[in-house]
C-alpha cells in the first residue's frame, strides 16, 4: 500500500514543483480544461493535483507510523477529498475577486491603450491600459473599420467599445 501513497505524492509534487518552475500543464488557471461546468470544474488538473499531493502526503505518513490500513485509506482520501474541494474553493473566490477589480465598461471607452500581443491570425491581441489606478491587461481587436491595418498602427490606441469581455479598438492616429 506504501506505493500508492508515495506515487500520489511523487505525482502532485512533480506537477506541483513544475508550476512553480514555470512548466505548469494547467497554466491558464482561469478556464481550467472544464471550466466552470458546476460540479466537474472540481476536477480541474490544478485541483486533481492538490489533491493527489495531500492523499499521498496523509497516507505515507499514516503508513509510517504504522496505523492500520483502513486508517490509512481513510485519512488520505478524506485529505484528498477536502483538499480538492478547498482548493477549487480558493481559486473560485480568487477568480471572483479578480473579475471585480476590472473596471466598469463605460469607465474604459476611449482611454487610451497599448496593443501588448499583435492580433493573431483570429484577429485577437491583448491590450493594456490604465483604469482604477492600475494598469489592467485586456483581449482586443480590430474595429471594423480599420481590420485591414496591421498591428504596428495598434501600437497606441484607444478603446472604441468592449463586446462581450474583448475590447475593441482603433490606432490613436486614427
Amino acid at each position: 500500500m506504501i506505493w500508492l501513497f508515495v506515487s500520489a505524492l511523487l505525482f502532485g509534487g512533480a506537477l506541483i514543483l513544475a508550476g512553480l518552475i514555470g512548466v505548469d500543464g494547467d497554466a491558464n488557471h482561469h478556464h481550467d480544461l472544464m471550466g466552470d461546468a458546476g460540479l466537474f470544474a472540481v476536477f480541474s488538473l490544478r485541483n486533481l493535483t492538490w489533491a493527489s499531493f495531500a492523499f499521498g502526503g496523509i497516507g505515507l505518513l499514516a503508513v509510517l507510523t504504522r496505523r492500520s490500513d483502513a486508517v490509512s485509506i481513510v485519512s488520505a482520501s478524506t485529505a484528498g477529498v477536502v483538499t480538492l474541494v478547498g482548493v477549487h474553493a480558493l481559486f473560485k473566490a480568487l477568480r471572483r475577486t479578480e473579475g471585480g477589480a476590472l473596471p466598469a465598461d463605460a469607465l474604459v471607452i476611449g482611454a487610451p491603450a497599448t496593443l501588448v500581443l499583435p492580433f493573431d491570425a483570429n484577429g485577437l491581441g491583448v491590450i493594456s491600459f490604465r483604469a482604477n489606478g492600475q494598469v489592467q491587461e485586456m483581449p482586443a481587436r480590430r474595429a471594423p473599420d480599420v481590420a485591414a491595418l496591421e498591428s504596428a498602427h495598434f501600437a497606441a490606441c484607444r478603446i472604441g467599445w468592449i463586446e462581450n469581455g474583448v475590447a475593441v479598438v482603433e490606432p490613436a492616429s486614427h
